[in-house]
């Protein structure tokens, strides 16, 4: 069953497959380790038991070791395939596109410039349309209240990611309303505060 139709892959499979940053993390209780919600652990079925703290609450994933640091359980690093690749959770279908409270707290959609496709890609008018359209879904009522449901969705400020635009995330306390212009097709990705012509740099 799809859990959230609608939300398409931004960068091509043919990169994802020879990228070396997805799916690695530098020690087992890494911050930017994937949170599965209980619906998503349930679409994996009884091999997810032993890999969460709450299989009905959800929780983030326990990692694996591998080589110097720790990689998810469900990526094969031979094949650089995902082994739930078809139930895998929201935290990793938004990739390159990040959800992480800003310096004041504020819940925030951002982009990851560790993904090299994002640092190649950043100014491109198609990824402020896709950027849009991320948004779109994230306001969605039901998406903003699994959000809501879920705060461990959000994680925490990172300097390598520039942020979009902020969720309101209905249910909690509204942030203030700042919005990068990405209606205009030929609109480039900005910081919040930054006009289209002063990105952030990558």
């Amino acid at each position: 069953m799809e859990l959230y139709p609608g939300l398409k892959q931004i960068v091509p499979s043919s990169l994802c497959l020879t990228c070396d940053v997805c799916c690695r993390f530098p020690e087992a209780e890494s911050v930017l380790r994937p949170f599965f919600t209980g619906a998503e652990i349930a679409a994996i079925g009884p091999a997810a038991d032993f890999r969460f703290d709450d299989l009905r609450g959800g929780s983030k994933i326990h990692l694996a070791p591998h080589d110097d640091g720790c990689i998810c359980p469900y990526f094969d690093p031979v094949t650089q395939h995902c082994k739930v690749y078809d139930v895998r959770p929201l935290d990793c279908r938004l990739y390159p596109f990040a959800l992480l409270r800003d310096e004041n707290g504020v819940a925030m959609l951002g982009i990851d410039t560790k993904c090299p496709y994002i640092r190649d890609h950043t100014d491109d008018p198609q990824m402020a349309r896709d950027a849009d359209s991320v948004w779109q879904f994230l306001e969605s009522d039901p998406i903003s209240a699994l959000l809501a449901a879920h705060p461990d969705l959000i994680g925490p400020y990172q300097d390598d990611v520039i942020l979009l635009r902020p969720l309101s995330l209905r249910g909690l306390a509204s942030p203030p309303q700042r919005r990068c212009a990405t209606g205009d097709p030929n609109a480039r990705l900005s910081p919040p505060n930054a006009s289209p012509g002063n990105a952030q740099p990558v």
